[in-house]
């Protein structure tokens, strides 16, 4: 380094220190355009008591500034009303939605140097991420409509805070807002990673749900006849009988025993990792379900502690992705982990960070269930050596590509542990 940058960082460092820490309470609302128009404002009067009589004339003009500056956008933001919606109510991060704005203005002029402020995911544009969504102008005694594309990038409810539209025109010494209406909320789901089929398509048909059984259903061979309820397909009828009896008479035909799983997010996982991290057990937890789901396997899963019942109906799975897009880590119980310990379910998978592996295989080793752990390893201190003890796992390491370390990692675990018939 030279002595010529090594002063200019020096010199650098000395201009952004704080000397005077104690002092910034009064001074903070220098930071704001209106300080500096009160501050010339005083200047200037200060100078015409003290100096020449010429220097009211600045201060008027100051004076004059600063009034126009706070009038206008207060009286130009009292006639706009703003409704905000999207093009649908769900989506997936990083799904690309349009948001349209619909924005009356009761003035006999346009109102210009308007302004969004709401949360990133919905008011940056897909094209301009790091841009203010600015308005041309709301046209005078009309209804305006202004419509962007965006791209949600982290899960949540939406919005998280009040949509505010702002403006500060034409001085921009002093900022109006006005809270827009939102009438329905963007549920913004975790994103779902594709995994491979179980079991691969080359296998069986029934392999996914298991065989027969003898409960009536709508699957299998069939069991006998019984008289027609409503809601039967009219491809079960039997004719034959329907003559016979001059009534409809259908078939009863038998049931698939469905295979079950139960998946737990450690909350004591969820609550020590970062943010980054902490997403990432929660997509693995959604995709995992998502793909159980999607081959009819019985799926019970469980996040902060609460266990809920996954179908693949339509219904069941929006209830249980709107839960994971509002869920937040809770505080860690040894009650919930001892209670997700002791189910009795034929397949279990736990879902944890590399670090609480060792504590929760004490708690999981005596399990009636066959466990199998999904661990996220934030460290590097941690190895596949030191992780051998609890057998079956699929382990995704903090070093970029979760996505593709979860794929690999999930067909290898199938054609392991997945017989095909």
């Amino acid at each position: 380094m030279t002595s010529s940058s090594f002063s200019f960082s020096k010199l650098s460092e000395s201009l952004h220190y704080d000397f005077c820490p104690w002092l910034n309470s009064y001074v903070y609302w220098l930071k704001k355009p209106i300080g500096w128009v009160i501050g010339a404002f005083l200047s200037s009067l200060l100078l015409g008591i003290c100096v020449s009589p010429q220097a009211f004339l600045a201060a008027a003009t100051i004076a004059s500034i600063g009034v126009i500056g706070c009038l206008w956008p207060w009286i130009a933001i009292l006639g706009l009303r703003g409704q905000l919606s999207w093009s649908q109510v769900r989506c997936e991060e990083g799904d690309c939605i349009e948001t349209t704005l619909s924005l009356s203005n009761r003035w006999p002029w346009p109102v210009w140097g308007l302004i969004i402020e709401a949360d990133d995911a919905i008011s940056s544009q897909v094209n301009s991420k790091d841009r203010t969504l600015c308005l041309s102008r709301a046209s005078a005694m009309a209804l305006s409509s202004f419509a962007w594309k965006c791209k949600p990038e982290a899960r949540g409810v939406y919005p998280k805070k009040p949509i505010q539209l702002a403006t500060a025109f034409p001085f921009g010494i002093w900022t109006c807002r006005r809270v827009l209406k939102v009438p329905t909320q963007l549920i913004v789901w975790p994103r779902i990673v594709k995994l491979s089929d179980v079991p691969e398509r080359s296998g069986a048909n029934h392999s996914p749900v298991g065989g027969s059984s003898s409960q009536a259903g709508n699957e299998g061979d069939w069991m006998g006849v019984r008289s027609f309820r409503p809601g039967d397909s009219l491809r079960q009828v039997h004719w034959a009988q329907t003559a016979r009896r001059d009534s409809l008479v259908v078939f009863e035909r038998q049931t698939r025993s469905r295979q079950g799983v139960s998946l737990w997010l450690d909350p004591g996982s969820a609550s020590l990792c970062g943010p980054e991290q902490c997403e990432w057990l929660i997509r693995i937890l959604a995709s995992v379900s998502r793909h159980f789901s999607k081959h009819h396997w019985d799926v019970r899963a469980a996040v902060n502690g609460d266990w809920m019942n996954v179908h693949p109906n339509q219904a069941s799975q929006t209830n249980w992705f709107d839960r994971l897009a509002s869920w937040t880590p809770a505080e860690i119980s040894d009650s919930q982990v001892f209670f997700a310990a002791k189910q009795n379910d034929s397949k279990m998978m736990v879902i944890c960070l590399a670090s609480r592996v060792a504590e929760l295989f004490h708690q999981f080793q005596n399990s009636a269930s066959d466990v199998q752990w999904i661990v996220l390893n934030t460290s590097s201190k941690l190895t596949t050596t030191n992780l051998s003890a609890i057998g079956s796992k699929l382990q995704i390491d903090d070093c970029g590509n979760h996505a593709g370390q979860l794929q690999h990692g999930w067909n290898q675990s199938c054609q392991r542990n997945y017989q095909l018939s």
